[in-house]
């Protein structure tokens, strides 16, 4: 799939108006009692101001909570956008139909006792489905605690978290396919100060899913961050092409994905009827659409505050300015780990800091000492050259416990306004303990404000790889033809159909007599490496089936008897093609390339460098594809053993654009063979040095069954 096919599938995503702000709004099974399920979303209009029409349906009563009443939706004269379905699992589908007969444009399903009970509920639900489908509806849930929008005051929840106060408005949509769990993340948000533009769980996701809510938000000009808790995902197109939209609009997305173990995924399948699908290609999909994966509601929580300060820097390049020298050294392991640089302290601007403080470090991070406490001007000018230096993207400062005492956050108000005026852009970050007044005031000058150092520091990395992600271009992939395969290729068949597809591949031959071994190994050249070939047969070691460094012809002969011998007699059973000859490869590094179809998200490439490092470390990285060389660069960069393509103990380095170009070409070959390749495994990918390429030695490919 081309990036143009890819996005145009997305053109349709998130179009839920009628779900997020609609006009008019009925609720179906709308009780008297404020407390119970069908009386919450009533009441949370009522009291919050939801400047709509709202119609409680309810045959038996002619008001409702003070509101007049409908026995059923059909007797409602205007136009309804919105229905909230409040009513036993037994009765949801003839209010479904209701919905779809009247023409509402969307409706949010509460009712439980569908998909997540298992294969009875979700017949029921895809009936559900069917009919919204006929008529154009679309459906939030079943099994779901439904959404509020903020601004426009629309409470379609039975969230007991509204019942004591509306949400403050901001710019941070919370979508959650676990209700109970959103509430949670909800909550904490709100305790922290930030303001929220929509909240939404998603529940057993019959229609709209977290990809949908997620373009919408996407799209939304009064969304800015976009949180989301995921248990799984059915439509990996889907919410990839949701991500890409959000990574063009510049709107980080941070998601915390559970259901890693096995357990955990577990669970997850039972609890939202989702496919938990494979962790690390779930963490591939997030690394090429440029979202933050939070470990933790803190986590997440301080990667969108730090957001919203809307200052991402554009490198990776960090000083720390603080008045304990331990802060900085914790500051400085911090940003080791999560892949952040502290350049040293340009030499004239050491000069310049010794010369204040004489006994202060300026290095970097830079130990004003607690001296700034005594001369706040010192402190100052300790920042002010700092953010003078051009080496630097981001600045932390570190002050302890002065947030506590007046007289000092006095004057360092005044500095904030003139440390902002002078660098209007510029990232600084606040680690201190410090009153909620004064940190508000910080924050509406556009300065974070972290007590935790190490927090501060992720919170940099954080907003350095969103900008990262929003500089690259559009992804513009390799095309290939799709491999067509009637029946499972061999080894020779493998090499040959990739090497047509345009991958690096040995030039090898096949040979069913001595004689044609003979033949070929004289045409090669040189010493030769001869293995059998048989798709039966896969560790050819094991079984004698190898032989390495053959040269002349007795020796071929008495090689190609005993390969054919070894094999016939390790595995009488096994269909045997014959030898295959190739020319013994020359020096380089062995890496690992292959390619594996995920249930969601499709053919997947994995990427690492061979032996060890792939079988006991699992230094491994994978991507969805198609990707272009410049994802696939990037996926290079990430395996731990990345530096011994550099070269190490005088080796020379490795030919990383024609590896690139590699991974990007596979990528291409495996989306168009998505209907006929089931894996692909190249082992060893033996990468030549700068300039010399690489090539594929071994090759399996595995069709895809049909069904």
């Amino acid at each position: 799939m081309s990036n143009q096919d890819f996005m145009a599938g997305a053109d349709a995503l998130g179009r839920l108006d009628a779900l997020f702000r609609p006009q008019s709004v009925a609720i179906v099974g709308a009780s008297s009692d404020p407390r119970k399920i069908g009386g919450r979303p009533l009441d949370y209009m009522l009291r919050h101001g939801y400047p709509g029409e709202v119609y409680p349906i309810n045959p038996k009563a002619d008001r409702v909570q003070d509101v007049r009443a409908y026995p059923e939706l059909g007797a409602v004269d205007g136009e309804i956008d919105l229905a909230i379905i409040a009513v036993p699992s037994p009765a949801v589908e003839q209010a479904v139909t209701a919905c779809a007969d009247k023409g509402v444009k969307a409706a949010v399903l509460f009712s439980s006792g569908f998909a997540e009970v298992g294969d009875d509920g979700q017949q029921q639900q895809d009936k559900l489905l069917g009919i919204a489908r006929e008529s154009g509806l679309r459906l939030l849930g079943p099994n779901c605690l439904g959404l509020f929008s903020i601004k426009e005051r629309l409470g379609a929840s039975f969230s007991t978290s509204l019942a004591t106060m509306w949400p403050p408005a901001g710019d941070t949509a919370i979508v959650a396919q676990s209700g109970a769990f959103g509430s949670h993340v909800y909550v904490m948000a709100r305790d922290r100060g930030l303001g929220l533009s929509y909240w939404c769980a998603t529940g057993n996701e019959a229609d709209v899913d977290v990809a949908d809510c997620i373009a919408f938000c996407a799209r939304d000009p009064s969304t800015r961050i976009i949180l989301s808790y995921m248990e799984g995902c059915k439509d990996g197109d889907k919410l990839r092409a949701a991500l890409e939209l959000a990574r063009q609009a510049g709107k980080p997305v941070v998601i915390m994905k559970v259901g890693s173990s096995d357990v955990g995924a577990e669970a997850a399948q039972s609890h939202t009827a989702a496919l938990a699908g494979a962790d690390r290609v779930y963490d591939a999909v997030f690394r090429q659409h440029g979202v933050y994966r939070a470990e933790s509601i803190n986590d997440m929580l301080d990667v969108a505050y730090a957001c919203g300060a809307g200052r991402f820097p554009t490198g990776r390049n960090l000083a720390a300015v603080t008045i304990s020298g331990g802060a900085g050294v914790l500051m400085a392991d911090r940003a080791a780990k999560v892949g952040l640089d502290m350049p040293e302290m340009p030499a004239p601007a050491q000069r310049e800091l010794k010369e204040l403080i004489s006994f202060s470090s300026p290095r970097n991070p830079v130990d004003v000492t607690a001296q700034a406490l005594n001369d706040r001007s010192l402190l100052r000018r300790f920042v002010d050259v700092t953010l003078e230096q051009d080496c630097y993207d981001a600045v932390i400062v570190f002050l302890a416990m002065v947030g506590l005492f007046r007289p000092m956050m006095d004057e360092f108000h005044q500095m904030l306004d003139e440390m902002r005026r002078d660098a209007p852009d510029r990232l600084i970050v606040l680690s201190m303990i410090v009153e909620e007044e004064d940190r508000k005031r910080a924050e509406e000058k556009g300065f974070p404000v972290f007590e935790e150092p190490s927090n501060a520091v992720d919170a940099v990395a954080a907003l350095a790889r969103f900008a990262d992600a929003f500089a690259r271009p559009a992804m513009v992939g390799a095309e290939a033809a799709p491999i067509e395969l009637d029946t499972r290729p061999n080894e020779y068949q493998a090499l040959r159909l990739l090497a047509g597809a345009g991958v690096g591949a040995v030039d090898a031959r096949l040979a069913t007599t001595a004689d044609e071994a003979v033949a070929a190994a004289a045409d090669l050249g040189g010493p030769v490496a001869m293995k059998i070939c048989s798709a039966d047969i896969l560790h050819k070691s094991d079984i004698g089936g190898v032989r390495l460094g053959v040269s002349g012809a007795d020796d071929v002969r008495a090689a190609f008897n005993q390969i054919m011998g070894a094999a016939r007699s390790a595995s009488p059973n096994a269909l045997i093609d014959g030898v295959i000859l190739q020319p013994m490869a020359a020096r380089g590094v062995e890496t690992i390339i292959g390619v594996q179809r995920d249930p969601v998200f499709g053919p997947v490439v994995m990427f690492g460098l061979g032996g060890v490092l792939v079988e006991v470390l699992e230094d491994v990285t994978f991507r969805v594809a198609p990707f272009d060389v410049a994802e696939a660069r990037r996926m290079i960069d990430e395996i731990k053993g990345r530096k011994i393509l550099d070269g190490v103990r005088g080796a020379p380095p490795a030919d990383i654009d024609a590896l690139a170009e590699t991974l990007s070409r596979l990528s291409a070959v495996a989306a168009a063979s998505a209907d006929t390749i089931d894996s692909i495994d190249i082992n060893p990918f033996v990468l030549g040095a700068e300039g010399e390429g690489g090539l594929a030695l071994d090759a399996v490919i595995l069709p895809r069954l049909s069904g």
